[in-house]
């Protein structure tokens, strides 16, 4: 059978990944040290060698405590991470995925961790088509989280429907987390989250009626409140939304070119975009609002 080319690579470049140091105390509090070799549901797969010799499984549930030391090039891909230099980040991390698929079965292990920030990554870079492909890649091994990672790792879901365009699972999606909307709103509340999360929900289900539902009047009001939430503390779902605003303002603008109010929120639009979405974010068609 051929190595993937992946593989390939990563063994000619001395890149192939040595399994990781562990650092275990049974429940009877006896200490072990040992490599990890993989990891299923119910146990991990240890050595006392670096090359896997001699391995037996030991289950999670003789465990009372567990450390593992930090693959090679975790710190570095984090930091690349937090800079805001996505596209490094997800190469960086798609490497460590390749290299730790084989312990995605533990908790919150760095196998599943690796791909989540991949996954985040990709979704920050808008690249969202290329996300719904190596998240149903990764169906064929499950990661695995807690509640801490779930949320996230859930809200990942709806972009993968977005990069399909499969409006009709997309809203399917999104009604999930509305609230009841007793007033007829024009746009049913969001159920109480945090504002991150509403951001990226309102951003989605702007897209929505957009391009799905083929609405740009309630797919502004979701924009702008994507704009707004969380104090625009994602700069890249910022840029994102005022850009999609200051599109569907222009249209309108077009129909009622001496409407001043339209005018203004364009203005105002591309003030947002411009100062808080970061270096080059207003695109330069839009500029003519800041005159």
């Amino acid at each position: 059978m051929k190595k993937p080319v992946l593989l390939l690579l990563l063994t000619a470049c001395g890149l192939r990944a040595e399994p990781l140091s562990v650092q275990i105390t049974n429940v009877s509090g006896e200490p072990t040290a040992a490599f990890l070799i993989a990891a299923e549901k119910d146990g991990i797969i240890i050595s006392t060698a670096p090359n896997g010799g001699s391995s037996y499984k030991l289950p999670l549930a003789n465990i009372r405590d567990m450390s593992i030391d930090e693959p090679k090039g975790w710190s570095t891909a984090l930091q690349t991470y937090a800079a805001g230099n996505f596209a490094e980040a997800e190469k960086q991390f798609a490497l460590l995925g390749e290299e730790l698929a084989k312990i995605v079965p533990l908790q919150d292990g760095y196998g599943s961790l690796a791909r989540l920030y991949q996954f985040r990554s990709l979704q920050k870079l808008g690249r969202h088509a290329d996300l719904a492909k190596v998240m149903d890649k990764q169906l064929a091994n499950p990661l695995n989280f807690g509640p801490h990672y779930m949320e996230d790792f859930v809200d990942l879901e709806g972009w993968t429907w977005l990069g399909k365009e499969d409006w009709q699972t997309l809203g399917v999606f999104i009604r999930k987390f509305e609230d009841a909307n007793p007033l007829k709103l024009p746009q049913a509340p969001f159920k109480r989250l945090r504002s991150s999360r509403l951001a990226g929900l309102c951003y989605l289900r702007a897209v929505w009626n957009e391009r799905g539902q083929k609405q740009p009047d309630l797919a502004l009001m979701d924009y702008h409140r994507a704009l707004t939430l969380d104090l625009g503390s994602d700069t890249t779902l910022l840029r994102r939304s005022a850009v999609a605003a200051l599109l569907i303002t222009e249209a309108k603008l077009a129909a009622a070119p001496k409407d001043d109010k339209l005018t203004k929120q364009a203005k105002s639009l591309a003030l947002v975009c411009r100062d808080l979405g970061g270096p080059g974010a207003l695109p330069k068609e839009f500029e003519k609002y800041l005159k």
